[in-house]
């Protein structure tokens, strides 16, 4: 014990290191239940509330990302329903165009035909007429070899 002594006082240690390791000692305490204890706490906390935070933060990416596959999905639906709608408007047009069509094409038809007999029943009668007067003209042509 009396190197220990020896060692002190070579350092220069006297009878004030007792007073001074006790004032250490005091102020230690008094700064860890003031001080460390809380700022401890109040880190702790902040941990907490940060990984809390982290974690709603994912659950809400995750509800964004759900949200965002839903409303996606919604518009591919009404984009097919449109599309759906467009083209059924399109088909309803298109045979109404084309029953249009068809009427005016059997209505020119029927024009057609009844042109094509009254042309027909022209041709007809100047047949009739032409081969009335190719006889009489025979007749004349016949008189007129046989007079001359």
């Amino acid at each position: 014990m009396d190197a220990f002594v020896a060692i002190f006082q070579q350092l220069g240690a006297n009878e004030s290191l007792v007073y001074q390791f006790a004032v250490f000692v005091v102020v230690f305490l008094i700064a860890k239940f003031g001080f460390f204890n809380h700022l401890q706490k109040m880190l702790d906390t902040r941990e907490e509330k940060t990984v809390k935070l982290e974690s709603n933060a994912e659950a809400k990416f995750e509800e964004i990302n759900k949200l965002s596959a839903e409303y996606k999905e919604k518009i591919h639906t009404a984009n097919k329903e449109a599309k759906a709608k467009l083209d059924a408007g399109k088909m309803e047009i298109v045979k109404a165009e084309e029953a249009r069509y068809r009427q005016h094409e059997s209505e020119v038809n029927q024009y057609v035909e009844t042109s094509r007999s009254e042309v027909l029943k022209e041709v007809q009668a100047k047949k009739d007429q032409v081969m009335s007067e190719a006889e009489q003209l025979a007749n004349t042509l016949v008189q007129k070899i046989t007079k001359g």
